[in-house]
């Protein structure tokens, strides 16, 4: 008959982490979507960001760029600069009426940014973060990172543990710096990609409008719609599995056996076995400053011991002190 494994807290915690992982690759519509949303914005963001280059040399005409880029290498002036940041207006206004039953016209407004850590819309610099950890979810996985961050700390406040998984996560796709010279991988890719050439009054891009016709307007709505979708769709796919974690992970404290495990991740069709419960419960603690530093010291080249250095070792005294009758 053999022997049953029992369950100790590290044990639990790497048959937790088994499930989290088959929960990860399992294909799903949410999964699906999530996906699917990402080629949606690829689309989306190519059609804005020709639409913006139109708009743009519309009302710089490649001429004036030009010339002014020549005088600005001549004079060293700062006129001409590169930018993925517009804000655009409607060039059709609509009535609207205020509380009194004043009427006026308003111009629809929306405010497209390109870089990857971006703000766009409504977004609050959250949300910025939010999307680029979302769509970049894989590669940071790949990194050994935690781009799920924003849905593991949930309504919880802002903590050390959450904070330091989020800033890895953003110092590894490039930071959130507006500055070129502060940018680095994947948020320097993204600003070189999107960048057009605007002449400046101010280094603020909320100091220039682009007027745009309602379908120019429709397009870069799309833009910011399918942007929040990504991060919307990424939400869902990992807040379900980390709610299922959640149920595993409690589950589990209530069993005292390995078979206990099996039963539940062969009705989940999760492959698990004894040894991925305990191939790292080993690791979990060998890696612990004092254990380390113990074999270390173990591995030392040392003179070979002597018998009476063995028996001083282990019961701590001293052959010189045994006595001889």
């Amino acid at each position: 008959m053999t022997k049953k494994v029992k369950l100790n807290a590290s044990k639990r915690k790497l048959a937790t982490k088994v499930f989290e992982k088959h929960y990860q690759n399992e294909d799903n519509i949410l999964k699906e979507n999530y996906y699917s949303s990402k080629e949606v914005f690829k689309n989306t963001t190519e059609l804005a960001h020709n639409t913006m280059k139109n708009v743009i040399e519309r009302n710089y005409s490649t001429e004036d760029i030009e010339g002014l880029l020549e005088y600005q290498r001549k004079f060293d002036l700062d006129v001409v600069n590169p930018d993925c940041c517009f804000h655009v207006k409607l060039n059709t206004g609509r009535m609207t009426e205020d509380y009194h039953g004043n009427k006026k016209e308003v111009f629809d407004e929306e405010h497209i940014n390109f870089n990857l850590f971006g703000s766009s819309g409504n977004y609050s610099s959250k949300r910025d973060e939010l999307f680029a950890l979302a769509y970049y979810h894989d590669y940071l996985k790949q990194k050994g990172l935690t781009p799920n961050v924003f849905q593991l700390q949930g309504d919880k406040k802002d903590n050390p543990f959450h904070t330091e998984l989020r800033d890895s996560c953003i110092s590894e796709l490039g930071g959130t710096s507006c500055s070129y010279s502060s940018m680095n991988n994947k948020s320097k890719e993204w600003y070189d990609n999107y960048k057009l050439n605007v002449i400046m009054r101010s280094h603020f891009c909320n100091s220039r409008f682009f007027e745009v016709n309602k379908d120019e307007f429709s397009i870069f709505r799309d833009y910011l719609i399918a942007k929040e979708n990504v991060g919307q769709r990424y939400d869902e796919w990992q807040s379900n599995i980390i709610k299922r974690v959640k149920v595993v992970e409690d589950t589990l404290k209530n069993y005292s056996s390995f078979d206990e495990v099996k039963e539940l991740a062969d009705n989940q069709k999760v492959n698990i076995s004894v040894h991925d419960c305990e191939i790292e419960s080993t690791s979990l603690t060998i890696f612990n400053p004092k254990n380390v530093s113990a074999m270390l010291d173990d591995l030392k080249p040392k003179a070979k011991e002597t018998k009476a250095e063995k028996l001083e070792r282990i019961y701590g005294i001293k052959t010189s002190e045994v006595s001889h009758g």
